[in-house]
């Protein structure tokens, strides 16, 4: 049931999204640290808050477009949401945004629905029971070699040198993580990964896609990827691919002979 109710909320709030700014009648702002924030991030949010509620009452809500109480510490099952992920690209008409919706249970993801609208693209899956792409099949690739892969990152990630350094067969420069991730877990990419900490909204649903199609997703030193937790962001960054080239990246990443920056 989880599966479908994230699958129908993150393509409704997907589509919103996508019409406001078709329409025109979008209100962009900042909000802290001088972050995007526009009238389209609030109108997914709350449709995304009310579907949950009324499907699963007992159940919190931690999502980046409404004031953590802090509550959520104390609950097992926590949704967690972005309901636009990749607010700059949606802003200037680009196609890397999504809707992200994932569940942790206790500090575990375990669902995840990631629905970019402009590419018509839905991952939902849950752990357990794999993932599927707009309803088919999916899964990681198995390549298992670093000169073989597609691997996507952020402009930033570009910036700094990490890419190079990897020796990866091609590189996609993508804006949001949780389509970044969700893109892995389909097999449209090899592999992903983050120089620098991420915040939990972003991730939390494509995390759980990827592991749910038998790929690993990890911190920067391999360790797990827990969830609902008291720190906005995590440890350091992360690392997302098949088991095997997991491994490798894992390795490439700690022989790396310049430090991460932000």
């Amino acid at each position: 049931m989880e599966v479908e109710v994230a699958s129908r909320l993150a393509r409704s709030a997907g589509q919103l999204i996508l019409a406001q700014r078709e329409d025109g009648d979008l209100a962009v702002g900042t909000k802290a640290r001088d972050e995007v924030v526009t009238s389209a991030d609030r109108a997914a949010d709350r449709l995304v808050h009310e579907g949950l509620a009324v499907e699963f009452p007992d159940d919190a809500v931690y999502s980046e477009e409404t004031p953590d109480s802090g509550t959520r510490l104390a609950h097992r099952r926590v949704w967690i949401v972005d309901p636009l992920d990749g607010t700059s690209t949606y802003v200037t008409g680009g196609d890397e945004f999504c809707v992200s919706i994932g569940l942790a249970v206790d500090g575990r993801p375990t669902v995840g629905a990631v629905f970019n609208p402009c590419r018509d693209e839905l991952v939902a899956g849950a752990i357990g029971q794999g993932v599927t792409l707009n309803g088919a099949p999916a899964g990681v690739s198995d390549v298992d070699h670093l000169p073989r892969a597609r691997l996507s990152t952020s402009r930033r990630d570009v910036t700094r040198g990490l890419v190079p350094e990897l020796g990866a067969a091609s590189v996609t420069v993508v804006a949001s993580m949780a389509y970044k991730l969700a893109r892995v877990s389909a097999g449209l990419d090899d592999a992903t990964l983050s120089a620098v900490p991420r915040k939990e909204w972003g991730t939390c649903a494509g995390v759980a896609l990827v592991l749910a199609a038998g790929g690993m997703a990890t911190l920067l030193d391999g360790t797990e990827i827990r969830y609902n937790r008291s720190e906005l962001r995590q440890a350091m960054g992360m690392v997302a691919a098949g088991p095997a080239l997991h491994a490798e990246l894992l390795v490439a990443l700690a022989a790396r002979p310049t430090p991460f920056r932000e």
